[in-house]
């Protein structure tokens, strides 16, 4: 039987938990009816935490520089990564170092809801 999880009014279109091989980035392939987007991850040393976000085809890159203690850091809310005809697909994450380990542990959820559940209004395009 598959299990199908629900957080108000978003349905959870994937989850996990991944630890990086040797440093490399990861990547998360999400399979949408629309056509799959693509989620990457890359950790980069830094003494003050923060997150660059680029958009690239197909989906989003994060690069997470300072993330590198066992307490874990992340999205304070969930992150909005594609607007879809009427739903909208969202990602909440925290990633965590263990030791002196170049690897990294993400934890992830991806949900998607529907645009008139949240209220949505999109930004002018120019």
């Amino acid at each position: 039987m598959t299990a199908v999880s629900h957080s108000g009014p978003a349905r959870v279109v994937a989850s996990g938990e991944v630890t990086s091989f040797f440093g490399h980035p990861l990547e998360i392939q999400l399979g949408l009816p629309e056509g799959p987007l693509v989620v990457s991850f890359s950790f980069q040393p830094g003494s003050t935490p923060s997150v660059d976000s680029t958009l690239r085809d197909g989906g989003w890159s994060f690069t997470l520089t300072g993330f590198d203690d066992d307490r874990g850091r992340g999205s304070a809310e969930p992150v909005l990564l594609a607007e879809l005809e009427h739903d909208l697909v969202f990602l909440h994450f925290r990633a965590f170092r263990f030791g002196a380990t170049p690897d990294h542990t993400l934890h992830y959820t991806c949900f998607r809801v529907p645009k008139a559940a949240v209220g949505w209004t999109p930004t002018p395009k120019d």
